[in-house]
Parts: structure tokens; sequence; C-alpha cells
């Protein structure tokens, strides 16, 4: 497996770097600029269980994304290969705009105990990403997506918080409990997203990722495209060819044919 991102640690430094959480950043930064978030395979109700074997075909060998369970399922198997001790957790996701909670426990997350601290390792929260670890206490981080830091906090669905810095304030991202989860909790949050009624990810789609430079997401009425240096562009679609001419523009290929199929099978509904 290790072979599929062997160039492109290389083109990173990774073997030259000997610090493990140095590595950790490196292995981050590849998976986000490679792996963006996206849920064409919850949209075409595609139900295969989460495995080793599913993530590594479906991210290293197809150039697909994934949800969080799939991204994170991916770097977890990655990271472990490379001999760091990795333990998958879950988060809850606060909604800012709602003030409320997104359905509990269905952000899957990564977690590393090195030398007593904690490091929240994460791949899939798409334009919100880290891009290295952060450590539980341990002051604040920065990435193209902004500035992050994990606290002990409590509240409703955790004593460990997220919060990403917005001006003076910092807001809640999400919150979690520092227990470990076994790999089967991947297919539960994935049964989540696919069937709850409140899912925020079975109903349209979404395609976000963390650039060297920015940020960028996609959904079926619009492209917004978002710079570290302040710029912001934003494209209103007029038709679904246009939206797929942009997934093709800015994603792989395999993203542009998923996308394809989920808009011919509304087209599909529509004439049945």
């Amino acid at each position: 497996m290790l072979e599929k991102l062997e160039r492109l640690l290389e083109e990173k430094g990774y073997f030259s770097v000997t610090n493990d959480l140095e590595r950790i950043r490196l292995i981050q930064e590849v998976f986000a600029a490679r792996y963006p978030f996206e849920n064409l395979d919850v949209l075409l109700e595609i139900e295969d269980s989460i495995t080793p074997e599913y993530v590594v075909e479906k991210m290293l060998e197809s150039g697909r994304g994934g949800v969080c369970y799939e991204l994170n399922a991916l770097l977890l198997t990655v990271l472990k290969e490379l001999g760091f001790d990795i333990t998958p957790a879950c988060a809850t996701v606060w909604s800012d705009p709602d003030q409320d909670w997104i359905i509990d426990r269905t952000h899957s997350i990564n977690l590393l105990k090195k030398e007593g601290k904690v490091y929240l390792i994460d791949a899939g929260s798409g334009n919100n990403l880290t891009c290295q670890p952060v450590e539980l206490d341990g002051g604040s981080v920065s990435s193209p997506a902004g500035r992050f830091r994990l606290i002990t906090k409590e509240t409703e669905r955790g004593t460990v918080a997220l919060e990403v810095q917005s001006g003076e304030e910092w807001k809640l991202r999400y919150a979690f409990f520092m227990e470990p989860v076994s790999w089967d909790d991947y297919n539960r949050v994935k049964k989540m997203i696919h069937h709850h009624p409140e899912s925020p990810f079975n109903k349209t789609l979404l395609v976000a990722q963390t650039l060297e430079d920015g940020i960028i997401s996609l959904n079926e009425e619009r492209l917004r495209r978002k710079w570290t240096s302040g710029k912001e562009q934003r494209i209103v679609f007029s038709s679904p060819q246009e939206m797929l001419e942009a997934v093709k523009h800015h994603f792989h290929v395999s993203i542009y044919e998923a996308a394809a199929q989920y808009v011919e099978k509304n087209l599909e509904k529509l004439k049945s």
C-alpha cells in the first residue's frame, strides 16, 4: 500500500524527517491535497462495508475522496502501517448556524498518545482541516483553513473540544470523549450518515477540500473558493452540467465520474 504514497511522501521530505509529529504533519498535508471530502457514495447509496481493503481501493487506487469515516479510516491504516500508535475515536459536530449538535457521535477522528500527551489527527473535515496534529491543551495551530485549538472543555457531547478562531472569538467545531472505538465504529457512523433523517450528507452533493493556498467547496448550487490572501470567488451554477464541469476542472476524474452518475440518477428520478 505504501508504494502508492511513497513518491508523494518523498517529495514532502518524509523519509529524511525523524520527528514523529512532523512526519504525521507531512502525511496529513498529502491527504489534504489528494483526498477531498465528498459524499457521492452516500448519494449513490453504495453500502459496502468500511474495511482497510475498501478504503485503500477507493482512495489510494481509484483517486476518490470520501466522508470522515472513510478518510480517517484510510489515514489510520496508513499511519499504523508506518508504525504509529493511532487510535480511532468519535466526535459530535456542532452546527454554528443552527446553534445545535449534529447527529451524536457521527464524526470519525483519530487520536495519538505520545509521551504523556494527546494529539488529534483528523483528515475528514473537508475545508476545515488542521493539516497537522493538534495537541490537547497545547496551544493553537494554523492551516490554510484557519487557526485551531484542542482544549479540555465540558460540553454535552464530550470533555474535549476542537475550536476554530473566528475574529476575536473561538468557536466550537466538535467535541468528544477520550474513549477509543473499534474499527466497526466506522460502519456504525456510515449507517447513520447514509440513513438518518437528520444527516446533512444524504440529501445533496458536497465536495470540500483544504488546499495549500486556501479552501474550496462545491455543492449543487455553487462553487466557493477562498484564498489565504482573503480573496474569494463564488460561481453559481445554472445547470447540473455546469456543476459537473466545475467538478471535472477542480477534482480527480474519478470524482467527476461519480458525480456524473449522481446527476444521471437524479434525471432518471425526474423521468419516472
